[in-house]
């Protein structure tokens, strides 16, 4: 799925900003509460890329000119990217990215990545990398990841990024809580799988509220939920291939710096928090 649209760009803060990225932001003006309106703004970029309503669980309104409905298209996503299915499916899913699924490895790899990046090559000692890789893929088989699955491999991966420079088009100084790369796709699963028809629109409620309180746990603002989310992104990304993980960072971050922007945005309509200010576009 193509996140950004091609067209022409305006400079802005120096990011371009497509056409597509400052237009406005879609509500169908339904009636939820503030908590609900935050629960689904976790999930804001997915569902600016989708095209959806701010305010409604499922990806509305139909797009234009599309051969597919909402539903046939999220049906065949969930199951092309997620392998989801069916309700158990989705709700296993919710409950493992809830849980964390990619923001405790962060945790745990980028710390070591940050240690061995700054180390000077000398061939007269074992590399403090070999060290870390010895012990990632220890951990590996004792947490039963097999072959190409293994923490060391992404360890391999996150430490490339790291020399390559591609972490510095992240916001600076670098957010090491990439959970909300977690949270905003229990959003994605829970609205898609409603839309699919294999949950109850209460039951994606309750995921989707759930991940809110998570992400009021970890996070002050949107300004640091979006750094984390970016985080987590490249971070996953690079982990399947550094050429896309490059890219991904300007595209990534014209989305979510039009989500801090965009007067429409529901970022800019309510708060993280009750009672905390509603911040403007980072710098």
């Amino acid at each position: 799925m193509a996140e950004i649209a091609p067209g022409a760009a305006l400079r802005i803060t120096g990011f371009p900003m497509s056409n597509a990225n400052s237009s406005p932001d879609l509500w169908s003006g339904a009636e939820v509460s503030d908590d609900q309106i935050r629960a689904l703004a976790i999930g804001a970029y997915y569902g600016r890329s989708w095209g959806a309503y701010n305010d409604t669980v499922a990806f509305e309104p139909d797009l234009p000119g599309s051969t597919e409905t909402r539903r046939e298209a999220t049906i065949e996503g969930l199951h092309e990217a997620w392998g989801v299915d069916n309700a158990d499916d989705a709700r296993d899913t919710i409950r493992r990215l809830l849980a964390g699924m990619h923001a405790p490895l962060f945790t745990l790899i980028h710390p070591l990545a940050v240690i061995a990046s700054a180390e000077s090559y000398r061939p007269d000692r074992t590399s403090i990398a070999a060290g870390h890789r010895e012990f990632l893929h220890t951990l590996s088989n004792f947490r039963g990841y097999e072959g190409g699955s293994g923490l060391d491999r992404d360890y391999d991966a996150w430490l490339q990024t790291i020399k390559l420079g591609i972490v510095d088009g992240l916001p600076q100084p670098l957010h090491t809580d990439a959970t909300a790369w977690d949270l905003a796709r229990v959003v994605f699963i829970a609205r898609s799988a409603y839309t699919a028809g294999y949950l109850p629109e209460d039951e994606a409620w309750e995921h989707m509220l759930a991940g809110l309180a998570i992400a009021q746990q970890h996070y002050r603002n949107w300004r640091q939920l979006s750094a984390g989310f970016l985080t987590g992104a490249i971070y996953w990304a690079a982990t399947q291939d550094l050429a896309a993980a490059k890219e991904q960072v300007g595209e990534r971050r014209k989305m979510l710096y039009g989500l801090h922007s965009r007067p429409s945005s529901p970022w800019r309509r309510i708060a993280l928090h009750p009672g905390t200010p509603v911040l403007g576009a980072p710098q």
